[in-house]
Protein backbone atom coordinates (compact mmCIF):
# COMPACT_ATOMS: atom_id res chain seq x y z
CA UNK A 1 0.00 0.00 0.00
CA UNK A 2 3.00 2.19 0.12
CA UNK A 3 1.61 4.16 -3.35
CA UNK A 4 -1.25 4.61 -2.39
CA UNK A 5 -0.05 6.12 0.92
CA UNK A 6 2.39 8.42 -1.41
CA UNK A 7 -0.77 9.07 -3.71
CA UNK A 8 -2.68 10.32 -0.33
CA UNK A 9 0.22 12.44 1.05
CA UNK A 10 0.68 14.26 -2.62
CA UNK A 11 -3.01 14.97 -3.15
CA UNK A 12 -4.06 15.93 0.55
CA UNK A 13 -7.86 17.62 0.99
CA UNK A 14 -6.67 21.00 0.34
CA UNK A 15 -4.20 20.08 -2.93
CA UNK A 16 -7.41 18.63 -4.56
CA UNK A 17 -9.54 22.04 -3.02
CA UNK A 18 -6.79 23.80 -4.74
CA UNK A 19 -6.77 21.87 -8.05
CA UNK A 20 -10.54 21.73 -8.13
CA UNK A 21 -10.61 25.89 -7.70
CA UNK A 22 -8.08 26.50 -10.49
CA UNK A 23 -9.83 24.62 -12.63
CA UNK A 24 -12.93 26.55 -12.05
CA UNK A 25 -12.05 29.50 -12.46
CA UNK A 26 -10.18 28.83 -15.76
CA UNK A 27 -13.04 27.16 -17.43
CA UNK A 28 -15.18 30.12 -16.97
CA UNK A 29 -12.18 32.21 -17.34
CA UNK A 30 -11.94 30.54 -21.26
CA UNK A 31 -15.44 31.62 -21.72
CA UNK A 32 -15.26 35.13 -20.87
CA UNK A 33 -11.74 35.65 -22.52
CA UNK A 34 -13.35 33.89 -25.79
CA UNK A 35 -16.61 35.93 -25.89
CA UNK A 36 -15.46 39.11 -24.65
CA UNK A 37 -11.56 39.21 -26.47
CA UNK A 38 -12.82 41.89 -28.81
CA UNK A 39 -14.15 43.98 -26.28
CA UNK A 40 -11.28 46.65 -25.66
CA UNK A 41 -11.61 47.12 -21.37
CA UNK A 42 -13.19 43.85 -20.84
CA UNK A 43 -12.43 43.01 -17.01
CA UNK A 44 -11.75 39.87 -16.75
CA UNK A 45 -10.25 36.91 -19.04
CA UNK A 46 -8.52 33.35 -17.96
CA UNK A 47 -6.09 35.05 -15.29
CA UNK A 48 -8.34 37.25 -13.79
CA UNK A 49 -11.14 34.10 -13.26
CA UNK A 50 -8.55 31.94 -11.87
CA UNK A 51 -7.39 34.15 -9.60
CA UNK A 52 -10.56 34.98 -7.88
CA UNK A 53 -11.58 31.15 -8.01
CA UNK A 54 -7.80 30.61 -5.81
CA UNK A 55 -8.80 33.91 -4.01
CA UNK A 56 -11.79 32.62 -2.71
CA UNK A 57 -10.07 29.08 -1.89
CA UNK A 58 -7.14 30.16 0.10
CA UNK A 59 -9.18 33.16 2.17
CA UNK A 60 -12.07 30.21 3.12
CA UNK A 61 -9.55 27.84 4.11
CA UNK A 62 -8.01 30.66 6.36
CA UNK A 63 -11.00 31.17 7.48
CA UNK A 64 -11.75 27.97 8.55
CA UNK A 65 -8.27 27.56 9.93
CA UNK A 66 -7.74 30.34 12.02
CA UNK A 67 -10.23 33.38 12.07
CA UNK A 68 -13.45 33.14 9.83
CA UNK A 69 -13.40 37.28 9.92
CA UNK A 70 -10.47 36.66 7.69
CA UNK A 71 -12.64 35.70 4.82
CA UNK A 72 -15.02 38.53 5.61
CA UNK A 73 -12.54 41.07 5.13
CA UNK A 74 -11.49 39.04 1.85
CA UNK A 75 -15.33 39.20 0.87
CA UNK A 76 -16.09 42.79 1.85
CA UNK A 77 -12.89 44.24 -0.39
CA UNK A 78 -13.42 41.98 -2.97
CA UNK A 79 -17.15 43.16 -3.93
CA UNK A 80 -15.65 46.66 -2.83
CA UNK A 81 -13.05 46.06 -5.61
CA UNK A 82 -15.88 44.80 -8.13
CA UNK A 83 -18.04 47.41 -7.57
CA UNK A 84 -15.32 49.92 -8.40
CA UNK A 85 -14.61 48.21 -11.86
CA UNK A 86 -18.20 48.33 -12.33
CA UNK A 87 -18.51 51.92 -11.96
CA UNK A 88 -15.70 52.18 -13.83
CA UNK A 89 -17.07 50.58 -16.82
CA UNK A 90 -20.33 52.03 -16.67
CA UNK A 91 -18.47 55.65 -16.64
CA UNK A 92 -17.16 54.37 -19.99
CA UNK A 93 -20.46 53.77 -21.10
CA UNK A 94 -20.54 50.21 -21.20
CA UNK A 95 -23.48 48.98 -18.81
CA UNK A 96 -23.80 45.32 -18.13
CA UNK A 97 -23.39 42.95 -14.94
CA UNK A 98 -22.51 39.76 -16.16
CA UNK A 99 -18.71 39.25 -15.94
CA UNK A 100 -19.65 40.99 -13.01
CA UNK A 101 -21.84 38.90 -11.55
CA UNK A 102 -19.74 35.91 -13.09
CA UNK A 103 -16.63 37.15 -10.63
CA UNK A 104 -18.55 37.08 -7.83
CA UNK A 105 -20.08 33.56 -8.72
CA UNK A 106 -16.69 32.55 -9.44
CA UNK A 107 -15.29 33.52 -6.07
CA UNK A 108 -18.15 32.01 -4.61
CA UNK A 109 -17.13 28.95 -6.02
CA UNK A 110 -13.62 28.81 -4.81
CA UNK A 111 -15.17 29.22 -1.13
CA UNK A 112 -17.79 26.13 -1.69
CA UNK A 113 -14.10 23.93 -2.80
CA UNK A 114 -12.57 24.85 0.25
CA UNK A 115 -16.10 23.71 2.13
CA UNK A 116 -15.75 19.98 0.93
CA UNK A 117 -18.28 21.44 -2.15
CA UNK A 118 -16.11 20.06 -5.21
CA UNK A 119 -18.95 18.44 -7.06
CA UNK A 120 -21.69 21.03 -6.46
CA UNK A 121 -19.18 23.56 -7.62
CA UNK A 122 -18.14 21.51 -10.48
CA UNK A 123 -22.35 21.41 -11.08
CA UNK A 124 -22.77 25.18 -11.09
CA UNK A 125 -19.42 25.77 -13.27
CA UNK A 126 -21.19 23.67 -15.92
CA UNK A 127 -24.37 25.42 -15.60
CA UNK A 128 -22.52 29.00 -15.46
CA UNK A 129 -20.36 28.57 -18.49
CA UNK A 130 -24.02 26.94 -20.52
CA UNK A 131 -25.89 30.16 -19.49
CA UNK A 132 -22.93 32.41 -20.49
CA UNK A 133 -22.13 30.90 -23.61
CA UNK A 134 -25.77 30.66 -25.22
CA UNK A 135 -25.74 34.70 -25.13
CA UNK A 136 -26.94 35.16 -28.95
CA UNK A 137 -29.31 32.33 -28.63
CA UNK A 138 -30.85 33.05 -25.47
CA UNK A 139 -31.53 36.53 -26.88
CA UNK A 140 -32.42 35.35 -29.78
CA UNK A 141 -35.07 32.78 -28.32
CA UNK A 142 -36.28 35.50 -26.52
CA UNK A 143 -36.94 37.56 -29.47
CA UNK A 144 -39.19 34.98 -30.78
CA UNK A 145 -41.17 34.40 -27.74
CA UNK A 146 -44.61 35.29 -27.88
CA UNK A 147 -46.40 36.96 -24.29
CA UNK A 148 -48.52 33.60 -24.20
CA UNK A 149 -44.91 31.90 -24.28
CA UNK A 150 -43.95 33.83 -21.89
CA UNK A 151 -46.43 33.26 -19.24
CA UNK A 152 -46.84 29.76 -20.34
CA UNK A 153 -43.17 29.41 -18.60
CA UNK A 154 -43.51 31.37 -15.95
CA UNK A 155 -46.42 28.97 -14.50
CA UNK A 156 -44.63 26.24 -15.65
CA UNK A 157 -41.94 27.82 -13.08
CA UNK A 158 -44.58 28.20 -10.44
CA UNK A 159 -45.76 24.57 -10.75
CA UNK A 160 -42.14 23.10 -10.69
CA UNK A 161 -40.36 25.71 -8.08
CA UNK A 162 -43.46 26.55 -5.61
CA UNK A 163 -46.30 24.09 -5.91
CA UNK A 164 -44.71 20.57 -6.20
CA UNK A 165 -42.21 21.16 -3.17
CA UNK A 166 -45.41 22.24 -0.83
CA UNK A 167 -47.35 18.77 -1.99
CA UNK A 168 -47.31 16.24 0.62
CA UNK A 169 -45.45 13.41 0.52
CA UNK A 170 -47.83 10.56 1.50
CA UNK A 171 -48.85 7.60 0.07
CA UNK A 172 -52.66 7.01 0.15
CA UNK A 173 -54.98 4.31 -2.33
CA UNK A 174 -54.84 0.94 -2.64
CA UNK A 175 -51.79 -0.64 -1.59
CA UNK A 176 -50.53 2.87 -1.50
CA UNK A 177 -50.30 3.08 -5.33
CA UNK A 178 -51.32 6.80 -5.08
CA UNK A 179 -49.80 9.87 -3.73
CA UNK A 180 -49.62 13.62 -3.99
CA UNK A 181 -46.30 14.00 -4.36
CA UNK A 182 -45.74 11.29 -7.35
CA UNK A 183 -48.65 12.90 -8.92
CA UNK A 184 -47.41 16.45 -8.86
CA UNK A 185 -44.11 15.24 -10.44
CA UNK A 186 -46.57 13.07 -13.22
CA UNK A 187 -47.77 16.90 -14.10
CA UNK A 188 -44.76 18.22 -14.34
CA UNK A 189 -43.18 15.62 -16.73
CA UNK A 190 -45.83 15.57 -18.65
CA UNK A 191 -45.58 19.45 -18.97
CA UNK A 192 -41.99 19.79 -19.91
CA UNK A 193 -42.17 17.21 -22.35
CA UNK A 194 -45.65 18.72 -23.78
CA UNK A 195 -43.60 22.05 -23.15
CA UNK A 196 -40.53 20.51 -24.94
CA UNK A 197 -42.07 19.30 -27.93
CA UNK A 198 -44.20 22.75 -28.26
CA UNK A 199 -40.61 24.43 -28.57
CA UNK A 200 -39.00 21.92 -31.00
CA UNK A 201 -42.00 22.40 -33.30
CA UNK A 202 -41.65 25.98 -33.26
CA UNK A 203 -38.16 26.35 -33.12
CA UNK A 204 -36.87 23.02 -35.12
CA UNK A 205 -38.00 23.99 -38.49
CA UNK A 206 -40.14 21.36 -39.33
CA UNK A 207 -40.31 21.89 -42.90
CA UNK A 208 -36.57 20.78 -43.82
CA UNK A 209 -37.81 17.17 -44.10
CA UNK A 210 -41.12 14.57 -43.62
CA UNK A 211 -38.86 12.79 -41.20
CA UNK A 212 -37.29 15.91 -39.10
CA UNK A 213 -40.85 16.67 -38.57
CA UNK A 214 -41.56 12.89 -37.70
CA UNK A 215 -39.23 12.95 -34.90
CA UNK A 216 -39.70 16.26 -33.42
CA UNK A 217 -43.70 15.58 -33.27
CA UNK A 218 -42.46 12.28 -32.15
CA UNK A 219 -41.67 13.99 -28.67
CA UNK A 220 -45.03 16.06 -28.67
CA UNK A 221 -47.27 13.08 -29.83
CA UNK A 222 -46.64 10.26 -32.31
CA UNK A 223 -50.33 9.21 -32.28
CA UNK A 224 -50.96 13.14 -33.73
CA UNK A 225 -48.37 12.29 -36.40
CA UNK A 226 -49.99 9.10 -37.54
CA UNK A 227 -52.89 11.31 -37.47
CA UNK A 228 -51.51 14.34 -40.25
CA UNK A 229 -49.29 12.08 -41.70
CA UNK A 230 -51.36 9.80 -42.80
CA UNK A 231 -54.37 12.85 -43.70
CA UNK A 232 -50.86 14.65 -45.87
CA UNK A 233 -50.49 11.17 -47.66
CA UNK A 234 -53.93 11.00 -49.21
CA UNK A 235 -53.18 14.59 -50.49
CA UNK A 236 -49.19 13.67 -52.03
CA UNK A 237 -49.46 10.13 -52.33
CA UNK A 238 -45.84 10.59 -54.37
CA UNK A 239 -44.57 10.93 -51.09
CA UNK A 240 -46.97 8.43 -49.33
CA UNK A 241 -44.21 6.03 -48.54
CA UNK A 242 -42.48 8.72 -46.76
CA UNK A 243 -44.94 9.75 -44.95
CA UNK A 244 -45.87 5.90 -43.62
CA UNK A 245 -41.70 5.81 -42.76
CA UNK A 246 -42.16 8.99 -40.88
CA UNK A 247 -45.55 7.65 -39.02
CA UNK A 248 -43.33 4.50 -37.89
CA UNK A 249 -40.55 6.94 -36.86
CA UNK A 250 -42.54 8.92 -34.76
CA UNK A 251 -43.83 6.01 -32.98
CA UNK A 252 -39.99 4.74 -32.40
CA UNK A 253 -39.51 7.60 -29.69
CA UNK A 254 -42.60 6.08 -27.38
CA UNK A 255 -39.47 3.32 -26.93
CA UNK A 256 -37.39 5.42 -25.73
CA UNK A 257 -40.26 7.35 -23.36
CA UNK A 258 -41.29 3.95 -22.18
CA UNK A 259 -37.93 3.18 -20.82
CA UNK A 260 -37.30 6.56 -19.54
CA UNK A 261 -40.30 6.39 -17.31
CA UNK A 262 -39.48 3.12 -16.14
CA UNK A 263 -36.13 3.83 -14.86
CA UNK A 264 -37.77 7.28 -13.05
CA UNK A 265 -40.24 5.15 -11.47
CA UNK A 266 -39.25 1.53 -11.11
CA UNK A 267 -35.79 0.52 -12.60
CA UNK A 268 -35.87 -3.16 -11.67
CA UNK A 269 -38.49 -3.04 -14.41
CA UNK A 270 -36.30 -1.09 -16.91
CA UNK A 271 -33.59 -3.57 -16.97
CA UNK A 272 -35.86 -6.56 -18.44
CA UNK A 273 -37.12 -4.11 -20.70
CA UNK A 274 -34.33 -2.50 -22.35
CA UNK A 275 -33.03 -5.29 -24.95
CA UNK A 276 -37.19 -6.03 -25.89
CA UNK A 277 -37.26 -2.25 -26.16
CA UNK A 278 -33.97 -2.06 -28.05
CA UNK A 279 -35.34 -4.37 -30.32
CA UNK A 280 -38.57 -2.64 -31.05
CA UNK A 281 -37.08 0.40 -31.49
CA UNK A 282 -34.32 -1.10 -33.89
CA UNK A 283 -37.58 -2.82 -35.99
CA UNK A 284 -39.37 0.09 -36.22
CA UNK A 285 -36.31 2.02 -37.94
CA UNK A 286 -36.32 -0.54 -41.12
CA UNK A 287 -39.05 1.80 -43.05
CA UNK A 288 -37.23 4.87 -42.23
CA UNK A 289 -33.80 2.95 -43.76
CA UNK A 290 -35.29 1.82 -46.45
CA UNK A 291 -36.63 5.79 -47.45
CA UNK A 292 -32.62 6.89 -46.36
CA UNK A 293 -31.44 3.58 -48.78
CA UNK A 294 -33.42 5.38 -51.94
CA UNK A 295 -31.88 9.22 -51.44
CA UNK A 296 -34.91 10.25 -51.60
CA UNK A 297 -34.30 14.28 -52.06
CA UNK A 298 -35.50 16.16 -49.09
CA UNK A 299 -38.72 17.49 -48.90
CA UNK A 300 -40.87 20.19 -46.78
CA UNK A 301 -42.92 18.05 -43.96
CA UNK A 302 -46.39 19.02 -43.00
CA UNK A 303 -47.08 22.37 -41.03
CA UNK A 304 -47.28 20.78 -37.76
CA UNK A 305 -49.22 23.55 -35.25
CA UNK A 306 -47.73 23.19 -31.81
CA UNK A 307 -50.67 24.23 -30.05
CA UNK A 308 -50.88 25.17 -26.56
CA UNK A 309 -47.36 25.85 -25.11
CA UNK A 310 -48.62 24.82 -21.51
CA UNK A 311 -51.71 22.27 -21.63
CA UNK A 312 -52.35 21.98 -17.66
CA UNK A 313 -55.63 21.03 -18.60
CA UNK A 314 -54.14 18.32 -20.63
CA UNK A 315 -51.90 17.42 -17.70
CA UNK A 316 -54.74 17.23 -15.25
CA UNK A 317 -56.53 15.29 -17.48
CA UNK A 318 -53.53 13.10 -17.94
CA UNK A 319 -52.85 12.36 -13.90
CA UNK A 320 -57.14 11.47 -13.79
CA UNK A 321 -56.33 9.02 -16.02
CA UNK A 322 -53.36 8.06 -14.27
CA UNK A 323 -55.39 7.50 -11.28
CA UNK A 324 -57.80 5.37 -13.46
CA UNK A 325 -55.47 3.57 -15.31
CA UNK A 326 -53.73 2.51 -11.42
CA UNK A 327 -57.59 1.59 -9.64
CA UNK A 328 -58.53 -0.29 -12.92
CA UNK A 329 -55.60 -2.23 -12.98
CA UNK A 330 -55.38 -2.91 -9.35
CA UNK A 331 -58.75 -4.27 -9.56
CA UNK A 332 -57.87 -6.57 -12.50
CA UNK A 333 -55.34 -7.95 -10.47
CA UNK A 334 -57.77 -8.65 -7.12
CA UNK A 335 -60.83 -10.08 -8.68
CA UNK A 336 -60.13 -10.99 -12.48
CA UNK A 337 -56.55 -12.83 -12.57
CA UNK A 338 -53.55 -12.33 -14.13
CA UNK A 339 -55.21 -13.43 -17.64
CA UNK A 340 -57.69 -10.60 -17.52
CA UNK A 341 -55.17 -8.18 -15.65
CA UNK A 342 -52.87 -8.76 -19.22
CA UNK A 343 -55.94 -7.82 -21.14
CA UNK A 344 -56.77 -4.55 -18.90
CA UNK A 345 -52.91 -3.99 -19.77
CA UNK A 346 -53.33 -3.77 -23.27
CA UNK A 347 -56.79 -2.20 -23.52
CA UNK A 348 -55.27 0.96 -21.38
CA UNK A 349 -52.42 1.01 -23.72
CA UNK A 350 -54.80 2.14 -26.40
CA UNK A 351 -55.76 4.95 -24.47
CA UNK A 352 -52.15 6.18 -23.69
CA UNK A 353 -49.30 4.29 -23.08
CA UNK A 354 -47.34 6.72 -20.69
CA UNK A 355 -50.14 6.32 -18.10
CA UNK A 356 -49.95 2.49 -18.29
CA UNK A 357 -46.47 2.18 -18.06
CA UNK A 358 -45.79 4.69 -14.87
CA UNK A 359 -48.86 2.77 -12.97
CA UNK A 360 -47.31 -0.25 -13.64
CA UNK A 361 -43.85 0.92 -13.12
CA UNK A 362 -45.00 2.28 -9.23
CA UNK A 363 -47.34 -0.71 -8.70
CA UNK A 364 -43.97 -2.89 -9.60
CA UNK A 365 -41.70 -0.51 -7.16
CA UNK A 366 -44.23 -1.20 -4.37
CA UNK A 367 -44.69 -5.06 -5.04
CA UNK A 368 -42.33 -7.78 -4.74
CA UNK A 369 -41.65 -10.37 -7.22
CA UNK A 370 -43.54 -8.40 -10.05
CA UNK A 371 -40.96 -7.64 -12.12
CA UNK A 372 -41.96 -10.02 -14.69
CA UNK A 373 -45.83 -9.36 -14.68
CA UNK A 374 -45.14 -5.48 -15.23
CA UNK A 375 -42.55 -6.35 -18.19
CA UNK A 376 -45.49 -8.06 -19.46
CA UNK A 377 -47.91 -5.51 -19.04
CA UNK A 378 -45.95 -2.84 -20.44
CA UNK A 379 -45.15 -4.80 -23.31
CA UNK A 380 -48.73 -5.66 -23.96
CA UNK A 381 -49.43 -2.13 -23.84
CA UNK A 382 -47.18 -0.42 -26.20
CA UNK A 383 -48.07 -3.35 -28.56
CA UNK A 384 -51.89 -2.44 -28.58
CA UNK A 385 -50.65 1.01 -28.50
CA UNK A 386 -48.38 0.54 -32.14
CA UNK A 387 -51.71 -1.76 -33.53
CA UNK A 388 -54.07 1.77 -32.71
CA UNK A 389 -52.00 3.76 -34.29
CA UNK A 390 -51.30 1.16 -37.27
CA UNK A 391 -54.83 1.01 -37.73
CA UNK A 392 -55.20 4.74 -37.83
CA UNK A 393 -52.92 4.75 -40.55
CA UNK A 394 -54.35 2.53 -42.76
CA UNK A 395 -57.87 3.48 -42.80
CA UNK A 396 -56.99 7.53 -42.93
CA UNK A 397 -53.87 7.36 -45.28
CA UNK A 398 -53.77 6.85 -48.75
CA UNK A 399 -53.09 3.10 -50.39
CA UNK A 400 -49.32 3.81 -50.99
CA UNK A 401 -48.91 4.79 -47.41
CA UNK A 402 -49.86 0.87 -45.89
CA UNK A 403 -46.66 -0.87 -46.86
CA UNK A 404 -44.42 1.27 -44.98
CA UNK A 405 -46.75 1.31 -42.13
CA UNK A 406 -47.55 -2.58 -42.09
CA UNK A 407 -43.42 -3.38 -42.18
CA UNK A 408 -42.38 -0.94 -39.73
CA UNK A 409 -45.59 -1.86 -36.84
CA UNK A 410 -45.48 -5.65 -38.36
CA UNK A 411 -42.12 -5.93 -37.30
CA UNK A 412 -42.13 -4.26 -33.59
CA UNK A 413 -44.88 -6.80 -33.10
CA UNK A 414 -43.32 -9.70 -34.13
CA UNK A 415 -40.74 -8.66 -31.74
CA UNK A 416 -42.72 -8.12 -29.16
CA UNK A 417 -44.60 -11.34 -29.93
CA UNK A 418 -41.03 -13.30 -30.08
CA UNK A 419 -40.36 -12.02 -26.44
CA UNK A 420 -43.69 -12.70 -24.93
CA UNK A 421 -43.68 -16.24 -25.94
CA UNK A 422 -39.81 -16.79 -24.85
CA UNK A 423 -40.27 -15.24 -21.62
Amino acid sequence: MGWLDSFTSVFTPFFIGLLVSAGVGLIIGLEREFNTHDEPAHIGGIRTFTLVALLGYCAAWIGKMSDMSVLVVVIAGFLLLVGLAYYIQVQAGKIGLTTELALILTFLLGVFNASGLQRESVSIVVLMTLILSLKEQLHGFIRQITEEELFAFIKFIVLALLILPMLPDQSFGPQNLLNLRDMGWIVVLVLSLSFSGYLLLKFGSPHKGILLTAIIGGLFSSTMIAWVFSAKSKEHKELAPVFGSGIVLASSIMFIRVMILCLIFAPQVAMPLFFPLLLMLLASLAPTWQVLKKRSRATDGPQLTPGNPLDIKNAIFFVLLYIGVTLFMHASRQWLGTTMTYVSGALAGIADIDSITIATAKWASVTTDSSQQAKTIILLAVMSNSIFKLLVSVFNGAAELRKPVLLGFGLVLLVGVGVLFLS
